[in-house]
C-alpha cells in the first residue's frame, strides 16, 4: 500500500508528481518496522492560524533521521513560503514566528515547496509534535493541488510523551523538552521546533523500546489507545 491514495474520481494531470509520492514499501509495511530500523521524517510548520480552510502555511522545516543518528538536526531543510496576499495574517503571528511580510515576499510558492517536502518524506515514517495540526494543512493542500489523499504513518511526539508520563493533558513542546532534558531553542520557529522534536523522539523511542514497544505500529497504537 502506498502512503497516498488517489482521491475519489480524481485525475492528476502530472503523472511524474504522482509517482514521486508513490512508495509501496512504506505503506502498511512501515507499521511493522522495528523502531531501530525505521527511517524518520520529522516535520514542523508555522501557519497563520489553526484552520486549513482559511489560514496559510508560512514556513516549513523538516529533517531526516534514524535510530543511529547521533546528530539528527544537521541537515534541516527550512523553507519560507511566498504568498501573493498576506493581509489576513494577524500581527501576533508575525511576532510569534519572527517572520514578516518582507521576509516572505518573493519566496517560493507553497505548491513547489510541498512537492519537494513530500519527496524528502518518501520511504520514511513521519514524526511531528501535535501532528494533527501539520497533517490537516498538508492533507488539504495535497488534495487541492493533486487530488491525492495523504496518509503517512505518523508518530506524534506529544501523544508519546503524554503516554510515557501519564499526563492528563497533551503537553506542549517546551514541556516535553524539559521532561526529557532536550535543550530548548526558539519556539514557533519551524527550524528550531523541528530540531527539538527530532531530539525528543530519539529519547522517547528509547523509552518506548524499554517498555517493550519494539515496532512503529506498536508505539502508534499505544499512544492512540490513551486518547479514548
Amino acid at each position: 500500500m502506498p502512503w497516498f491514495r488517489a482521491a475519489p474520481n480524481g485525475q492528476n494531470s502530472d503523472k511524474l508528481e504522482c509517482q514521486a509520492f508513490s512508495d509501496a514499501h512504506y505503506g502498511s509495511a512501515a507499521w511493522d518496522l522495528p523502531l531501530t530500523e525505521a527511517d524518520y521524517f520529522v516535520i514542523d510548520i508555522e501557519t497563520s492560524g489553526y484552520s486549513p480552510q482559511t489560514d496559510l502555511v508560512l514556513s516549513v522545516a523538516s529533517l531526516q533521521t534514524s535510530w543511529h543518528s547521533n546528530k539528527p538536526a544537521l541537515e534541516i531543510c527550512h523553507d519560507l513560503v511566498g504568498h501573493a496576499d498576506l493581509s489576513r495574517v494577524p500581527q501576533h503571528i508575525w511576532t510569534l514566528t519572527g517572520l514578516t511580510p518582507e521576509i516572505l515576499r518573493g519566496q517560493a510558492a507553497w505548491r513547489d515547496i510541498l512537492l519537494n517536502t513530500l519527496k524528502r518524506a518518501q520511504s520514511r515514517v513521519w514524526v511531528a509534535h501535535h501532528a494533527r495540526h501539520e497533517l490537516a494543512f498538508l492533507q488539504k493542500s495535497t488534495r487541492d493541488f493533486w487530488r491525492l489523499q495523504l496518509r503517512p504513518i505518523v508518530v506524534d511526539t506529544a501523544l508519546v510523551a503524554q503516554a510515557l508520563t501519564g499526563s492528563s493533558t497533551v503537553p506542549v513542546l517546551e514541556e516535553v523538552c524539559s521532561w526529557f532534558d532536550v535543550p530548548l531553542g526558539a519556539r514557533h520557529r519551524a527550524d528550531e521546533d523541528v530540531k527539538m522534536t527530532a531530539m525528543v523522539w530519539m529519547k522517547e523511542a528509547q523509552l518506548c523500546k524499554a517498555l517493550g514497544l519494539t515496532t512503529v505500529g506498536q508505539v502508534v497504537e499505544w499512544t492512540l489507545a490513551g486518547q479514548h
